[in-house]
C-alpha cells in the first residue's frame, strides 16, 4: 500500500519519533549532544529553527519552522546521521528509529505556547525531574547556554527563544491544555489549490452510526467538529459533552498504561482501547491492574457496569479467589470470604457446556 504523502509545506511542525521496540536512543550523555550537533547541521543546510526540543532517553520531541518545502529532506538527513552514529558506536546492525516520524502541521498558532508546555513537560510528566528547567536535554533547561557551548553551538542560529519565553509554566499543564493537544494532534489536514486545509467533516449520522453515545461523541470531535456543536445535536450542553470526552479519554490512558505494561501480551500490539471493548478492558484490569488502577476504573466506568463484568467473567475463577475477596469487600461492600467463592459455579463453563450439548 502507497504511504499517505505528508503535509511539506512551510511552516511549524511539531514532529516525533522513537527508538525501535521503545529501545533507547540515547545512552551517554555524548549521544544527546551529537543528535543536536546533527540537529545543527541540518539546519546550517536546509534553513530551519528549533522553538522547543526534549530529548528523552528513547524518543525526542522537536518544534521547528521550515522556510521551504523540505520538511522530509531535514528529517531523512537527522534521523539517517544519527542512526549511523548509534550504531557505529555501540556496533548494532538495523533500524535505529521505529518507522518514519511522526509529524503534525500547525495550523493555528493559538496551539503553539500548549504545544511547548507539552514537549517541555514531558520530563515532569515521566517523574525525570520535578519542574521545568531541571531537565538537562529540552530546550528550557535552566543550564542550556552551558550545553550549547558544550555542543559548539553558541553562534548557531538554529535555536530561537522567542516563542519559548512567553510560554508560564507556571501555570502547569492543566486538563484543559490536555484537551488542545489532543484536539490538535486529531486533526487531520489535506492539500487543496496549493493551501492546507482541514479535511472534510463525517456527518453527525456517520459518527453515531452503530455505535454508542460516547464513542458517536468521540468520533465527532474527533472529526472536527466542536463541543458545542455535538452538544446541539445531541441536546446537551458544552459543559456535559467536555465530562463525556474527558471520562473516554482517561479510559484510553488508562488501558493504554495497561498495554504498555504487557497485560495484554496475548493480542495484537495494534490492539486500542476502542477495539479492545469495554468488557475485555475491565476484565483485564480487574485481574491484572494494581489497586490504583481499579480505583481509576470505578471512577471513570461507575460500580454498575464494573460489578456487571465482575459477576460475569471474574467472580467464578478460582484462580482469583483472594482478589474477589478483596473486590467484594472493598468496592462492593460484601462481608465475604475465599469460602464463598469456591461455591460459585464458572459462568463462562457452564455456557460452554451448554453449547457443546
Amino acid at each position: 500500500m502507497a504511504r499517505k504523502p505528508r503535509i511539506n509545506k512551510p511552516g511549524f511542525y511539531h514532529l516525533i519519533n522513537r527508538g525501535v521496540e521503545r529501545r533507547k536512543v540515547y545512552i551517554e550523555d555524548d549521544d544527546y549532544v551529537r543528535f543536536l550537533e546533527i540537529l545543527n547541521e541540518a539546519s546550517e543546510l536546509y534553513g530551519f529553527s528549533v522553538y522547543s526540543f526534549c530529548l528523552m532517553s528513547n524518543h525526542y520531541h522537536l518544534l521547528i519552522e521550515t522556510n521551504s518545502d523540505n520538511l522530509s529532506l531535514i528529517m531523512k538527513q537527522v534521523n539517517s546521521k544519527y542512526g549511523m552514529y548509534f550504531n557505529g558506536k555501540y556496533k548494532r546492525v538495523g533500524h535505529l528509529w521505529q518507522g518514519r516520524f511522526k509529524s503534525q502541521y500547525v495550523y493555528d498558532h493559538q496551539y503553539l505556547d500548549t504545544l511547548i508546555k507539552y514537549i517541555e513537560y514531558n520530563p515532569v510528566k515521566a517523574r525525570i525531574t520535578r519542574k521545568i528547567g531541571e531537565y538537562l536535554w529540552a530546550m528550557s533547561s535552566s543550564n542550556f547556554e552551558c550545553l550549547i557551548l558544550n555542543v559548539k553551538l553558541l553562534n548557531s542560529e538554529l535555536f530561537d527563544f522567542e516563542l519559548l519565553r512567553q510560554v508560564n509554566f507556571d501555570l502547569g499543564f492543566s486538563d484543559d491544555d490536555e484537551k488542545v493537544i489532543c484536539e490538535f494532534e486529531e486533526t487531520r489536514f489535506e492539500i487543496k489549490e496549493d493551501d492546507v486545509v482541514i479535511k472534510n467533516k463525517k456527518s453527525f449520522d456517520r459518527c453515531f452510526d452503530s455505535v454508542d453515545r460516547e464513542m458517536g461523541i468521540v468520533q465527532a470531535l474527533r472529526s472536527g467538529y466542536t463541543q458545542v456543536e455535538v452538544g446541539n445535536y445531541l441536546g446537551l450542553s458544552n459543559i456535559a459533552i467536555s465530562k463525556i470526552y474527558k471520562t473516554y479519554r482517561g479510559k484510553e490512558v488508562l488501558f493504554n498504561k495497561l498495554k504498555d505494561l504487557g497485560v495484554f501480551w496475548s493480542y495484537s500490539k495494534e490492539l486500542n482501547y476502542q477495539q479492545c471493548g469495554n468488557e475485555l478492558f475491565i476484565e483485564y484490569l480487574l485481574k491484572y491492574g494494581d489497586f490504583d488502577d481499579i480505583v481509576q476504573g470505578f471512577k471513570l466506568f461507575g460500580k454498575r457496569i464494573i460489578k456487571s463484568v465482575w459477576q460475569s467473567t471474574v467472580i467464578s475463577n478460582n484462580q482469583f479467589v483472594r482478589l474477589n475477596v478483596m473486590l467484594a469487600n472493598v468496592f462492593f461492600d460484601m462481608d465475604v470470604d475465599g469460602s464463598y467463592f469456591k461455591n460459585i459455579e464458572n459462568e463462562r463453563y457452564k455456557k460452554l457446556r451448554m453449547l457443546a450439548s
